[in-house]
């Protein structure tokens, strides 16, 4: 009787789902075929209200979008924790960006602004400079010295350790 009962409700539920699929394939998405880097760029130049909720919601049913994200866009603020397609649909297209994998599958990329610098790390922005007059943009890498002093130095070998001050 119970596995009756589990094999039609099982059948119920294929054939709902079988047809809410089909009603929805039958809807062609204009936006499904477009890269999902283009849909985050383009967004900031879309001026129809119409167009920006299509947008969004397909940036949303791909998972590009965080919490961070839609907290933000009326704000037209870009925060850590915002994702880098939230960062072009807010600012547009960077002035200049630069690269360097630190690990497999992992980038850490720097993306010029006017008035700012943004750092994402695995799409992710992580870190926001202010852009000044006669600074350099921060370092992907900050490389370590091929020696470097021990962690404890001692004022003579055997002897107590100094204080730093």
């Amino acid at each position: 009787m119970m596995s009756k009962n589990f094999a039609l409700l099982a059948l119920a539920a294929t054939t709902a789902l079988s047809f809410s699929t089909a009603s929805y394939a039958d809807e062609k998405n204009p936006l499904d075929d477009v890269k999902t880097l283009k849909l985050c760029v383009d967004y900031s130049t879309l001026t129809s209200e119409a167009d920006k909720a299509s947008y969004m919601k397909e940036l949303d049913r791909r998972g590009q979008l965080s919490v961070q994200d839609h907290d933000n866009f009326a704000k037209k603020q870009v925060v850590n924790g915002s994702t880098m397609c939230g960062m072009y649909m807010t600012l547009g297209k960077p002035m200049a960006e630069k690269g360097k994998q630190l690990r497999p599958m992992v980038y850490k990329v720097v993306h010029v602004y006017p008035t700012h610098y943004y750092v994402t790390q695995m799409g992710m922005v992580v870190e926001k400079y202010e852009r000044k007059e006669g600074e350099l943009p921060p370092k992907l890498i900050h490389e370590k010295p091929k020696t470097q002093a021990p962690p404890v130095i001692y004022q003579s070998p055997g002897g107590t350790p100094m204080h730093h001050q």
